[in-house]
């Protein structure tokens, strides 16, 4: 079984410059910190909650805490070269000091998840990332410094990217606008039961043109994008103190069986074992299986 590394091995950050040929599709995640990604080389689709992008190199793309997202690679014979960087956002209230900067930061609206940049401003944001793989490959006092200094210069600069509009160009995300709103649809009614014939009968659409095109265009199915929300939702809930016993209902599954099965699929531990981790390791994040889980339950 492989999974999707999913966990800081550090308290604070953690960077990786990726350049080996994708070898899995990594299922829909999200993360309890901010992920930077930069991509430099490879044909790749980029999902973010209901929005999906077709990358460019040199794209950064900025997923803020607990968003839905995953990259899709079109191509995996190959490489696909990216830049990856996570903090958490008690660390990045270190680094920035003015509440101006950390509401961009932490706040970012939806068209400003990915910038275009000129490519003097692109090449400035790389020759930081590559300074940051470089110290962190060291490990001494000076090097610990400098990678503080370059993360804070980097989120600076996205800072000051995000405000001048001059010089980023706005993408729209490629999307169905049919999909795009079926995937609108299941967020609003994510804690109800749904059903696919429910589904397509409200789009005026046959059930399996609806699979097909959903499919197609997210890499998953609709009851894998609403497990997947749901959850999400029970993990939080789980990590705030709820019984588990009342979480399951509250999060749109039928009975316990049914949530277990999903919940231990993604997590590969028991609702109760993972309660037991978080409060172990005073953390709520957890590797996620590449399979996705087997089977989906329409509930």
């Amino acid at each position: 079984m492989e999974y999707l590394k999913d966990v800081m091995s550090s308290k604070n950050y953690e960077i990786y410059y990726k350049t080996a040929k994708s070898q899995v599709d990594n299922p829909l995640h999200y993360h309890d910190y901010l992920e930077i990604y930069y991509h430099k080389e490879g044909a790749c689709d980029y999902i973010i909650d209901s929005r999906i992008y077709t990358l460019r190199p040199g794209d950064i793309v900025v997923i803020r805490k607990q968003k839905l997202h995953k990259a899709v690679v079109k191509d995996f014979t190959s490489e696909y070269k990216r830049y990856v960087v996570w903090m958490t956002n008690e660390f990045i209230e270190t680094l920035i000091q003015k509440e101006e900067y950390r509401e961009i930061i932490f706040n970012r609206k939806e068209d400003a998840e990915l910038l275009r940049l000129p490519a003097v401003n692109s090449e400035k944001i790389r020759e930081i990332l590559d300074n940051l793989v470089e110290e962190s490959e060291q490990n001494d006092s000076i090097s610990k410094d400098l990678l503080e200094n370059y993360l804070r210069e980097l989120l600076l600069l996205l800072c000051k990217y995000s405000k001048s509009s001059f010089y980023i160009r706005k993408v729209e995300p490629r999307q169905d606008p049919i999909v795009k709103e079926v995937m609108e649809y299941l967020d609003r009614h994510v804690l109800d039961r749904v059903s696919l014939d429910e589904v397509a009968e409200n789009f005026y659409m046959n059930k399996f043109h609806l699979m097909r095109k959903f499919k197609k265009h997210t890499q998953m199915t609709l009851m894998e994008y609403l497990k997947k929300k749901r959850l999400m939702i029970a993990r939080n809930l789980i990590a705030d103190g709820e019984p588990i016993q009342t979480i399951y209902r509250r999060c749109g599954f039928e009975d316990y069986t049914n949530f277990y099965r999903a919940f231990k699929s993604i997590y590969f531990m028991s609702p109760r074992e993972y309660k037991e981790y978080i409060q172990a390791h005073n953390h709520n994040v957890l590797m996620l299986r590449l399979d996705g889980g087997g089977n989906e339950e329409e509930h």
